[in-house]
């Protein structure tokens, strides 16, 4: 945090409908994570702060819950298109402040941009039911109506690693369902977030429904999900944090929508196709630089495949490059920041001390991380339940299948898990007993649709996020009884 550099640009929370200064008077620098240049600065926000926003959101909570849903649909449609226009400014400044290659910023502002146009469609069905209650004795002359209302005023803590996608998941469905929304964006590379908050206001979001408020999650996160005055706090981030989150939101019994950390298998079977396999390995660990819950994390090859396996991985692995994010030609950037890539390192470090092989990269150099491969055993930590977020493939030998679906299910997460083999009998058995949320036959593990429900299993999380099921969770059932309408 620092009052002395002259920024670039000064970027300011949105509260109230005003453009706001931290009432501190702090600023929190937000820089090029290849450079270091400075590319501007955000307020510190305080707990003061993050209460004016609270404070103001009841009454946007009521305007746009009042705002009739092809309204509010059309709104979203318009904020989309503007995301369209604005897809080179949007995708550069992404993936300056948050290190990805440019080419995975492009797809993040393309998905961005489907979001919000996929809930503002969801948002016109989202429908109640007409249930006659003779189905019950007694009640023959009854006919029940049911609707979906918005929560209210709802609380969005968004990730560094995906914060235009994540934040289109999160705003896109609360504004969707007619909630009120406050914004805490990462402070690593909050900027992204502030543009696609102001397209949302442009289109015809009122202020006071969409607030943004910047800062540390110790100090704005804690205080907005601490609060008794909202409905709804959703978060993707570390389990660590997200049990604090839950916490902090049970003990005034507000909903909590968490996704968490994974460590995901990808198994490989002794009849998978191996070109397939390795080429999905590769594109699952290095896809934002290996900063990713659902990252190929955990490979887990039958012995005979192995050795084939791991040479073809081990010559991919060498051959990856890394440099400059804007560069087109590169394959990793940097971390999102130095201290991220210091824990990857120690984290490398202490896997060989627990047993594993070393057998491609792994050095630092400031944010970067060469991509490393590691060969483990289940000794080592990462095996189970240690999450590495970077780009590190570990690489180690199962008997058969079973062995592989028993180490997958022994961890305390279950996001996703990939299982590769041609045969379709044993790879809808495996999708079965893995215990994880979404289970991709030959396929990766970094796989999103749109409309899946996407969460996990165990300490990944809790509820559902996709455009087939988060309005759902974003909105509450009331049945009105229309009492002996019925009678002849």
């Amino acid at each position: 945090m620092t009052t002395q550099a002259e920024p670039q640009v000064t970027y300011r929370m949105s509260i109230d409908g005003q453009a706001r200064e931290s009432s501190s008077g702090e600023v929190i620098e937000v820089r090029d994570k290849f450079d270091g240049a400075l590319l501007g600065t955000i307020p510190a926000g305080t707990a003061e702060d993050a209460q004016e926003a609270l404070d103001a959101a009841p009454d946007g909570a009521r305007a746009w819950a009042a705002t009739p849903a092809h309204r509010r649909a059309a709104v979203l449609k318009a904020a989309a298109a503007q995301v369209r226009v604005d897809r080179d400014v949007l995708s550069a400044m992404l993936s300056a402040e948050n290190g990805k290659t440019i080419a995975n910023a492009r797809l993040e502002i393309d998905t961005t941009a489907r979001i919000l146009e996929g809930f503002a469609e969801e948002g016109l069905r989202l429908f109640g039911q007409t249930v006659p209650l003779d189905i019950q004795e007694g009640l023959e002359s009854d006919l029940m109506l049911t609707v979906r209302e918005p929560l209210g005023v709802m609380v969005g803590i968004v990730p560094f690693n995906f914060p235009a996608e994540l934040y289109a998941h999160k705003v896109g469905a609360a504004l969707a369902a007619g909630n009120a929304m406050i914004v805490k964006p990462p402070e690593d590379d909050p900027i992204v977030t502030m543009m696609l908050t102001e397209i949302l206001h442009r289109a015809g979001v009122p202020h006071a429904a969409l607030q943004v408020v910047t800062g540390y999650g110790h100090i704005v996160g804690q205080h907005l999900s601490s609060s008794p005055d909202i409905a709804a706090v959703t978060f993707t981030g570390s389990t660590e944090v997200g049990a604090i989150i839950a916490a902090n939101a049970g003990r005034n019994i507000v909903r909590a929508f968490l996704e968490l950390s994974g460590n995901d298998a990808f198994i490989v079977c002794d009849d998978a196709d191996l070109d397939a396999a390795v080429e999905q390995a590769i594109a699952g660990r290095v896809y934002a630089n290996g900063q990713v819950c659902v990252a190929t994390k955990r490979i887990m090859v039958v012995r005979s495949r192995y050795d084939e396996f791991l040479e073809r991985l081990r010559v991919r692995v060498a051959a990856l490059r890394t440099g400059d994010q804007r560069d087109e030609a590169t394959d990793v950037g940097p971390l999102i920041s130095v201290a991220a890539a210091r824990t990857v390192e120690a984290q490398i470090a202490a896997s060989v001390e627990q047993g594993a092989r070393l057998l491609v990269g792994g050095t630092r150099d400031g944010a970067f991380i060469a991509p490393a491969l590691l060969e483990i055993d289940t000794r080592v930590g990462i095996a189970t339940d240690e999450e590495i977020f970077g780009p590190v493939f570990s690489v180690l030998s199962v008997g058969d299948l079973d062995e592989a679906i028993d180490l997958a299910n022994a961890s305390r997460f279950g996001l996703n898990a990939a299982v590769f083999t041609s045969d379709v009998t044993r790879a809808i058995q495996a999708g079965r007993r893995i215990q994880a949320g979404i289970v991709s036959i030959n396929g990766g593990n970094a796989y999103r649709p749109d409309v899946a429900a996407f969460g996990g299993y165990k300490k990944s999380g809790i509820g559902r996020e996709g455009l087939g099921y988060t309005l759902d969770e974003f909105s509450q059932v009331k049945s009105i009884v229309l009492r002996g309408v019925l009678n002849s």
